[in-house]
């Protein structure tokens, strides 16, 4: 199976017992409204989790074949039973299990701001397997005022304006006002500002890889996405002035600022906002991030802090084609190979006298059986020693 979003970085401190509960804990930390589990939407993500893992692809869209269940996210969701087809939908493959395949997913920018979104208020989830571990996880959300307007009868009124094409029936209209009351409801409900990392957040990964569409082309490696999204319901007009990210020493990150005038899939909209650092972040550090932007309600200025992930574990990490690692009585170490430009990663990776996990696609665990033990990968070659 191709994988679209490929390698996985850790939020993780413990493990949720399910993903919706792992959505709903970052959810929260944001100040975000809580999905509730709806049946409908579970059984439509179940389908096509189904269908993408028979077909090994990553899409959201069907054709006539095998498991075909319907086209779109929409038709998917009437078919189960869903009121309405107003509905967003999030897609990861071959995660190592539901945690993983949230990071997964908050590590890619859009399919992150479709989690942190201020307009749902339920969620389905469909999870696909096969016995060769390939994975499939589907994520299908909707607002339940919305789905409700789709049961209610209204009168056709002269003057005012109506949506069609809402509901299972194409010809069911909706008052306009009702339907941006329902979205006006939740938004108020909702913090004015979502960070992420949030404020203080701790575990931070360092890296942000491949995303479809891909938010960085060219890259196969950059950093890890800082995003803010301004809640529509109290703006309107936003400019941004500053995005600035700086290390522990001070020194501005090159970053790339993504907003809807220059994204390049044309995803984002006009009150969400992106940087990516052009290189990965480093493991263990402090950073901080200075947001500045000129509303219709004035001035908005936030200053923050995140923490990326560090180890337990000791840290090594490989800057050159050879390189030699001592080692005292250490069974388990971890390699991280700094990439040296936006398309470094690990391939091709070969042992000796050691196992490795991936902690991604630039770092390892190694687990070390005697001395001395090597690692290849690609031009690079470590040799560990004690």
């Amino acid at each position: 199976m191709k994988r679209e979003l490929l390698i996985t970085t850790l939020i993780t401190t413990a493990l949720y017992s399910d993903s919706i509960s792992y959505i709903n804990s970052i959810r929260d930390s944001v100040g975000l409204n809580k999905l509730d589990t709806e049946k409908h939407l579970s059984i439509s993500s179940s389908y096509h989790a189904k269908y993408l893992l028979e077909h090994k692809i990553n899409s959201h869209y069907e054709e006539h074949d095998k498991d075909f269940y319907e086209k779109t996210p929409a038709l998917r969701a009437i078919k189960s039973g869903y009121p309405t087809k107003d509905i967003k939908e999030n897609i990861a493959t071959n995660a190592k299990n539901e945690n993983d395949a949230i990071d997964t997913l908050f590590s890619a920018i859009y399919h992150r701001f479709v989690f942190l979104d201020f307009t749902i208020d339920q969620i389905g989830k469909g999870i696909a397997k096969s016995k060769s571990n390939q994975s499939v996880y589907v994520y299908d959300m909707g607002l339940s005022s919305v789905a409700k307007l789709c049961q209610d009868d209204f009168l056709t009124l002269e003057g005012v304006f109506y949506m069609q094409n809402l509901c299972k029936d194409s010809m069911h209209y909706v008052p306009k006002d009702a339907y941006q009351k329902a979205k006006n409801n939740i938004m108020a409900k909702n913090p004015k500002m979502v960070l992420f990392p949030n404020i203080n957040q701790k575990n931070v990964p360092t890296a942000f890889y491949q995303e479809h569409p891909n938010p960085m082309p060219g890259y196969k490696v950059s950093g890890y996405p800082i995003s803010v999204e301004l809640n529509p319901y109290y703006f309107q007009d936003i400019k941004i002035k500053k995005f600035r990210l700086y290390n522990a020493k001070g020194r501005m990150v090159r970053v790339k600022l993504l907003k809807k005038s220059n994204d390049p899939n044309k995803k984002l909209k006009r009150h969400q906002f992106a940087i990516i650092p052009l290189q990965r972040l480093e493991y263990g550090m402090q950073y901080k991030v200075y947001f500045e932007a000129y509303t219709d309600k004035g001035k908005i200025k936030q200053q923050w802090s995140f923490t990326t992930k560090s180890f337990s574990t000791p840290l090594f990490t490989i800057k050159h084609d050879y390189q030699t690692v001592h080692i005292s009585k250490l069974k388990e170490i971890i390699l991280y190979f700094k990439p040296r430009n936006r398309k470094d990663i690990l391939q091709q990776v070969r042992l000796t006298n050691a196992n490795v996990k991936y902690i991604d696609a630039n770092t390892l665990k190694v687990y070390i059986h005697k001395t001395p033990a090597t690692i290849k990968t690609n031009s690079k070659k470590v040799v560990i020693k004690e």
